[in-house]
Formats: C-alpha cells, structure tokens, sequence
C-alpha cells in the first residue's frame, strides 16, 4: 500500500498590498520543501487496493465499513428515555384522574392539571378551549352555561 503525500498549506513571506495590508507573498507545505505563490492544492491519498475480500489491516477495507450518519444521535429533537417515560407516567396519571390533556407533552399535562383545578372539574381537551386560555371567569361562564 502507497499513499502520495497530501500537501498542507503555510505562509512562509509576507507583502503589503496597495492599502497597506498584509496579505501572504509566498506559501510552502508544512510536510515538503514545495514552495510557491499560490496556496498548494490539497490533494488526496491514494490507496492502492487490489484484493477483492475483505483483508484485517488493511486501510481501504477497513474505510469501506465506516458508517457517516449519526443518526438520532445528532438530532436536538430526540428526547431521552427518562423524559419520555415522565411525560407518558404524567399524562396516565391525568387520565387516571379523569383529565383528558390535549396531549401527551408534560406541559400540555400540566396546563390540564391547573384548568381542572381552576374548572373545580376534570378537563377534557377534547370539547373544552384550550388548557392554558382557561381562567377563573372562563371557569364562571362554563359553569353557568352547563359546560
């Protein structure tokens, strides 16, 4: 296996420009002697792979079991096992007391909770406004209507 070296940049001279910046006036590649006044190219290795299985070692085959993706590990919208299982024991109890929630979500809970308290009843957020918009003169009027 033989790789061709992969230049990496570095300034070796500096210049001023017409507004007297500083700007490079020469680059060099920190693995060579390369010298030049434009930025080396990278380049990429070269793997020469001529075996068709699968060989312990060897770079190229080990490269072709690398796996990208992160998955749900990256998402910020995952939610751990922990908080899942809160929210879904929040919302049984609530059910358990009669609320009906609007959802599952532990704020949605909540915000059944405190209407049911409000209401003096438990709250269903299936025929009832929303949760959080209830107050005590909303609790008045539903009760005088029959709600």
């Amino acid at each position: 296996m033989s790789m061709i070296h992969t230049h990496v940049a570095k300034i070796i001279a500096w210049k001023l420009d017409e507004k007297v910046n500083s700007i490079p006036a020469k680059y060099g590649c920190t693995g060579c002697d390369l010298e030049s006044l434009e930025p080396p190219r990278a380049t990429a290795p070269v793997v020469e792979h001529t075996h068709t299985e699968f060989v312990d070692g060897c770079f190229a085959c080990k490269v072709t079991t690398i796996q990208l993706n992160p998955g749900d590990a990256s998402s910020n919208k995952a939610m751990s096992k922990k908080k899942w299982d809160g929210e879904l024991d929040a919302y049984a109890n609530a059910r358990a007391q009669g609320i009906q929630p609007s959802g599952t979500s532990m704020k949605q809970v909540i915000e059944a909770e405190k209407a049911s308290d409000t209401l003096g009843t438990a709250y269903n957020g299936e025929k009832m406004m929303p949760a959080n918009k209830i107050t005590k003169a909303h609790a008045q009027v539903m009760k005088e209507v029959g709600i």
